[in-house]
């Protein structure tokens, strides 16, 4: 009987370890099947050699070990750093192509064209300052002119609304990428720790998380995972979420213009404004060209903007010369405006609601100046051309502009730049994480053979053992 005895605890061990070969097979199976399954990182079985003793009954055999990830986070960390770099990168780009549209900077465009006439037009009237058409001609290139900052600033404002929507639809996306975490974690806490399907949805969807803003993300012993943004405010605990929400931002307390277009504010689930926790990704960028580049030009509640400032220069300039002219010689100062007067208490609106004065004609328009000078004052306007106001860095009204457009060029050409570059950078992270975790078909087909080899030489070993034991069986006397 005791060799009956040995023979079935050998049994038990070599069915032992033929079921453990069939577990790494179908391992190395599921690895084969999500070789292309995004984030996916391949599992192991670590194969232990079970005691062996038949005195005491152990018949050895094989067992499956831990079941081991080989998912390396620093790898995923860094291909997180590289997404929200290029998602920085590619929302400045796409946002400061639409402004750089905006503000037209060719010199037969825009206000830059608009300009040139006006000039050109006043020194055709300084030749004839008498004359009714040229006269004329001056009224119809100011009303061009403060046509060109209207709609200049009609374009960038329109552009700051397309942003502002991209925003909110970024902060949907940011949403709905924690809402998917969060589900996930509450599947992995209920069982799903060691499904790497299910791991593999939760890393997809960070890193979709990471292209759209910055995170930091602690995983949890039970699979799950933490989000958060840089400085600790909760996106993803456990298996809830914290949602993110964007809003107009209140005016500060000293407001050059309340009714200025307000900045956008990123509220975290509590109330708070995290804006300055907010460092890469798409929301990042996006909020670097609303509440940076875009009020540079046309103002927030801070600053009147460059394209307002220019414009209430230009009419304030000419609105002095006009106003202290005449009509004729001897004849009293007409105290006419050529441009309606910026409003002070909006200095935000100054480009938009620059207009050609309606209540002066064309006999109106004065063209002796104080000195009695009989063509004084387009000789005056003539000058502006060259003038270089304190107001605007003490450069002429076209550097100004010039100035002003090449400044968002070159943000433009900065982000393309970097756009091209973190694509390569996440393109080499990505790379990386692939080579470390990712599934290696010929290593698979290596680990197939190799657990085949093993299951076929155990299922031959448990054959012959059936054959001894019945022999030994049929040994045994029948009393």
């Amino acid at each position: 009987m005791s060799s009956v005895s040995s023979l079935n605890s050998t049994m038990l061990g070599a069915d032992s370890a033929l079921q453990s070969f069939q577990y790494a097979l179908s391992v190395t199976q599921n690895n084969i099947d999500n070789a292309s399954t995004p984030d996916y990182a391949k599992q192991t079985v670590a194969l232990q050699a079970d005691p062996f003793d038949p005195a005491v009954g152990l018949g050895g055999g094989v067992s499956p070990g831990p079941l081991v990830d080989s998912r390396d986070l620093l790898a995923e960390s860094d291909v997180w750093q590289q997404a929200g770099a290029q998602g920085d990168a590619s929302a400045q780009s796409s946002a400061l192509t639409a402004v750089q549209n905006a503000v037209p900077v060719s010199a037969g465009a825009g206000i830059p064209a608009a300009l040139t006439t006006f000039f050109s037009e006043v020194s055709a009237w300084s030749a004839a300052p008498t004359s009714g058409t040229a006269q004329q001609d001056v009224m119809v290139a100011a009303g061009s002119l403060a046509q060109s900052f209207q709609t200049t600033a009609a374009a960038v404002s329109s552009a700051s609304q397309s942003v502002s929507q991209e925003i909110g639809s970024t902060v949907g996306q940011i949403n709905q990428a924690t809402s998917q975490i969060a589900t996930l974690n509450a599947s992995i806490q209920n069982g799903g720790a060691h499904d790497e399907g299910m791991q593999a949805q939760v890393y997809s969807a960070l890193e979709t998380l990471s292209g759209l803003v910055n995170i930091n993300v602690l995983q949890q012993p039970d699979g799950s995972v933490d989000v958060t943004l840089s400085s600790g405010a909760a996106l993803v605990m456990e298996g809830r979420q914290y949602a993110l929400t964007a809003g107009n931002a209140p005016p500060p307390a000293e407001s050059t213009d309340p009714q200025a277009p307000p900045d956008i504010d990123i509220y975290a689930a509590d109330g708070s404004v995290v804006n300055g926790q907010i460092s890469s990704g798409s929301l990042a960028g996006l909020l670097q060209v609303r509440n940076v580049t875009i009020p540079g030009l046309i103002g927030d509640a801070s600053q009147p903007g460059a394209l307002n400032t220019l414009a209430a220069q230009i009419a304030g300039d000419v609105n002095g010369i006009v106003s202290r002219g005449s009509v004729s010689p001897g004849a009293a100062p007409t105290g006419l405006a050529l441009f309606t007067a910026p409003d002070p208490a909006h200095p935000a609106q100054a480009a938009s609601a620059m207009a050609a004065n309606p209540n002066m004609t064309a006999s109106q328009l004065p063209p002796v100046d104080q000195n009695g000078v009989a063509n004084g004052v387009p000789l005056a306007l003539g000058a502006l051309a060259n003038s270089t106001p304190a107001s605007l860095g003490s450069t002429g009204y076209s550097t100004f502009y010039g100035n002003t457009v090449a400044l968002v060029g070159s943000q433009l050409n900065q982000a393309q730049s970097n756009q091209t570059m973190t694509a390569q950078t996440l393109a080499q992270a990505q790379s990386m994480r692939q080579n470390e975790s990712g599934v290696s078909l010929d290593a698979e087909a290596i680990n197939v053979l190799q657990f085949q080899a093993g299951y076929q030489a155990v299922a031959k070993m448990i054959n012959t053992l059936a054959t001894l034991t019945q022999s030994v069986i049929d040994m045994i006397p029948i009393s």
